[in-house]
């Protein structure tokens, strides 16, 4: 029995039956290198087909055989793809892996892939799993000005039958420890290489510290998860996080990323477990505005964005005020089409004029427009994030980070309220508010 709503089957259905592109939107996935199945009955699956599709390569070159070695990295190149392809299917909504064809998309991404998966050997396997009948590539890459789409691929219904897609969950997948945990991405969002720095290094020993108390920890939710409790990006219950870097540059972003509480509706978050115990969630209230107004030397109210609203504004206009600030921090050439959707009727202004609201509430502003100011507050929100994790982690306590929210075991509330207001005090000379949400059961 699918667990997909009524509504998505139709569709599905009508688009099959008239031929017409699917109606659902397309979710795709990034290709993970190091991700291996878990569950020794599809590993066995697993091995019969790639046996096979490596017999076939092989059998290619009738004088000399590729040597053993040479197989082996094939092989695993091969199995890495299904295994992703075979999460995918696990979704149940439509989705498909994007991977680079061009040699030079893969060498970029070198230093988080394997070294057995070299551009070339990658190409090779991706173009005999098609001919074998097994994977489809269902989009094709293109490049234009200003916007541009990886590969992106499927099972075929033969390789889905092969591998008996059906029996598989996402906890029959996991993630290898062996990936790189400190990213950067240059200024197109792609990954990118760079060489390690003490910076770097230290960096990932305390990430390796973090990810080892997660590893132990039992974290749950007090019921098992449906399609709607899941955002597209979910995929599994993974825990190790990663750090990513943006603008090819360490100054800027850093945040914390793959955990799987973040990929979950935020009606969700309450109702997780900790080692079998209830949690609260804490988050900072208003961390840029926060931030900004700490650095000019101003008090911080309750809620920064009532500077804009007022105290007692609707969610949703509070909601228009993050969402263009967050976007004037981060524009790159000065403009942003923030607040989008705005009821000029409901609240009696034009879209400018609240914009115009915006900054006279934050006048320093301004001088920030194309700065990558943004980028560069999440570098100070993730070294925030990651000091107040060392210090439950280092006593013995999990805690899962999302963004500049935390969520611990319920007896530990007041310890959080107090280390991450501390911890911003810090480094900012006072604290802004901290809310705190507490738990309740999933029905």
């Amino acid at each position: 029995m699918t667990d997909e709503p009524k509504s998505a089957l139709a569709l599905k259905a009508q688009a099959m039956a008239a031929k017409l592109p699917n109606q659902l939107g397309d979710h795709s996935w990034a290709f993970e290198p190091y991700l291996v199945v878990s569950n020794p009955e599809a590993q066995n699956l697993l091995d019969l087909l790639m046996d096979d599709v490596c017999a076939a390569w092989t059998a290619t070159f009738p004088k000399r055989k590729p040597s053993t070695s040479t197989q082996q990295k094939f092989w695993d190149c091969g199995s890495a793809i299904l295994v992703n392809l075979m999460r995918a299917e696990c979704n149940r909504w439509p989705t498909t892996i994007g991977m680079y064809r061009s040699k030079g998309a893969l060498d970029r991404e070198r230093r988080y892939r394997p070294k057995f998966m070299t551009a070339d050997r990658f190409r090779t396997v991706q173009d005999w799993l098609i001919k074998c009948g097994h994977i489809d590539m269902v989009q094709s890459d293109f490049n234009l000005p200003g916007y541009s789409q990886t590969s992106r691929f499927a099972l075929t219904k033969e390789g889905a039958r092969e591998l008996q897609i059906d029996d598989w969950t996402f906890a029959d997948f996991t993630v290898d420890r062996g990936r790189e945990s400190i990213r950067l991405k240059d200024l197109n969002d792609r990954l990118c290489g760079y060489g390690d720095t003490p910076e770097t290094v230290a960096m990932r020993e305390r990430l390796d510290e973090i990810n080892a108390k997660l590893d132990a920890a039992d974290i749950e939710t007090t019921r098992p998860l449906s399609i709607h409790d899941r955002k597209p990006e979910y995929q599994g219950l993974k825990v190790r996080l990663h750090r990513v870097f943006n603008r090819g540059n360490f100054s800027y972003g850093g945040r914390f990323y793959g955990g799987w509480w973040q990929n979950v509706k935020s009606r969700v978050r309450p109702a997780i477990m900790i080692d079998e115990q209830h949690t609260i969630e804490a988050d900072f209230s208003g961390f840029n505005p926060a931030v900004m107004l700490a650095e000019t030397g101003q008090p911080i109210p309750k809620d920064p964005y009532s500077l804009v609203v007022g105290m007692d504004a609707p969610d949703d206009l509070r909601d228009h005020a993050k969402a263009t600030l967050a976007a004037l921090l981060n524009t790159k050439t000065g403009a942003t089409e923030e607040p989008r959707n705005f009821d000029r009727a409901r609240w009696g202004m034009t879209a400018e004029d609240f914009r115009a609201k915006v900054l006279d509430a934050f006048p320093m502003v301004p001088a920030l427009l194309a700065t990558d100011k943004g980028m560069k507050l999440q570098r100070l929100e993730s070294d925030l994030a990651e000091a107040v994790m060392l210090h439950f982690v280092r006593q013995g306590h999990a805690i899962l980070p999302i963004h500049d929210a935390f969520i611990v075991q319920a007896h530990l509330e007041r310890e959080l309220v107090e280390v991450m207001k501390d911890t911003f005090r810090a480094r900012l000379g006072q604290a802004p508010h901290v809310k705190v949400s507490r738990s309740y059961a999933l029905r």
